[in-house]
């Protein structure tokens, strides 16, 4: 077969290093391999049944033709309602929300519809692989703004304003934040805000986790009275909710943008899955339900955060500190002779234990463990990871 020629617009594009070593795991355990598996980004729990069933009833009374483009509107008006319920903004408009194939393909159209050839967006590290991927997609430039662990991996307006010029147009911001569970406090996010209000520059607020924090809960950009227009909240099924296979997210922002972002929807994948949308509008507008859950939920992740805490704080090679929201323990490594794709790939042959490696996340020498697992397959894990370095 002839070499292929692609275009510019993918001729770069790499497949996602987190879905590619999940993927190799899987095959791992298919092949009869007892692979604990610490690298994925989901909650390994089932989706709430009340959710489940209203998404099976959808199919039964044969709600199954092509959903709007926007979203249907009973989950537009579940989704306004949720987060006038949680968060302090006051009044969502259900016409503000535009609901897609997960927070991915929200996230991808907002700046597909936002950014272009000149433009740079501002992209705090450690960053979720995918982010820097979008803005090259939409054909402008990323620009990382380092973060340290010292600083506990949160931006700050100095840092920002350092990697600013005449061409940024954006910030993304994640909080709680993937790999590191870092929160952005509420003062911290005021000032960013402002800040970006000053310079004309979009905020994109991946909110995906912000329900499942410890301790202090994790700050909205819709918590922030002085956000300027140019802010956009997306967030999604997938983790608070385990419902990541429903394939649900969303992007709450000005009606001008919205009406765009369905415009591209509209010429590319059209609506998402109907009877997903019909089971998110379950989770999401059941208020007592959808609270049980996530405090259940909740509950849960605290003890196993709890359980990896101390089964780290055994293992010398990795220094992992409480991560104050999301699923994951973020370890430095303290011997710094082999990179953490090297360990990454070590653990996953000789141990049998699948870890995310720092490099995909722009943070070289970290592992990312997924610790919303069943609590036995965690300590197998923690057990199997002490003997490797031990």
């Amino acid at each position: 077969m002839p070499h292929t020629e692609f275009s510019s617009n993918v001729a770069r594009l790499e497949a996602s290093a987190t879905l590619a070593l999940a993927a190799r795991a899987r095959k791992l355990k298919a092949e009869g391999v007892p692979v604990i598996d610490l690298s994925a980004g989901e909650p390994q729990y089932p989706a709430p049944r009340f959710a489940a069933r209203a998404g099976i009833r959808a199919v039964e009374a044969g709600k199954t033709g092509y959903p709007p483009t926007l979203g249907l509107p009973e989950l537009r008006e579940a989704i306004a309602r949720y987060l006038n319920e949680t968060t302090g903004a006051g009044s969502v408009d259900p016409g503000s929300v535009i609901v897609g194939a997960g927070v991915k393909q929200s996230l991808f159209n907002c700046c597909y519809a936002l950014f272009g050839a000149g433009d740079e967006v501002l992209v705090p590290s450690p960053y979720w692989p995918s982010y820097p991927v979008i803005v090259r997609l939409a054909g402008a430039d990323p620009v990382v703004v380092e973060t340290g662990w010292d600083a506990g991996f949160l931006p700050s307006v100095a840092d920002l304003e350092a990697a600013r010029t005449g061409r940024t147009r954006g910030l993304l911001l994640n909080s709680p934040g993937n790999p590191t569970g870092a929160v952005i406090p509420r003062g911290l996010l005021r000032d960013i805000l402002r800040w970006a209000e000053r310079h004309g520059i979009w905020v994109l607020s991946d909110e995906i986790y912000r329900r499942l924090a410890y301790g202090q809960p994790s700050p909205s950009v819709f918590d922030i009275t002085e956000r300027g227009e140019r802010t956009v909240l997306l967030d999604g099924m997938s983790k608070a909710f385990c419902m990541p296979g429903f394939r649900i997210g969303y992007a709450v922002g000005p009606r001008e943008l919205v009406r765009k972002m369905s415009d591209l929807q509209g010429q590319t994948t059209s609506g998402a899955v109907g009877p997903s949308q019909y089971a998110a509008a379950a989770a999401l507008g059941e208020s007592g339900a959808r609270e049980a859950f996530i405090t259940d939920l909740l509950s849960r992740l605290t003890g196993l955060r709890e359980v990896g805490l101390a089964g780290f704080a055994e293992i010398d090679s990795i220094e992992a500190t409480p991560p104050d929201g999301a699923l994951y323990f973020y370890g430095r490594l303290t011997d710094p002779t082999e990179t953490s794709l090297d360990i990454a790939e070590r653990l996953l042959v000789d141990a049998s234990v699948a870890c995310m490696p720092g490099e995909p996340f722009g943070s070289p020498g970290h592992l990312r463990f997924n610790f919303a697992v069943e609590r036995d397959v965690l300590e197998k894990g923690l057990a199997r990871i002490a003997d490797f370095f031990g």
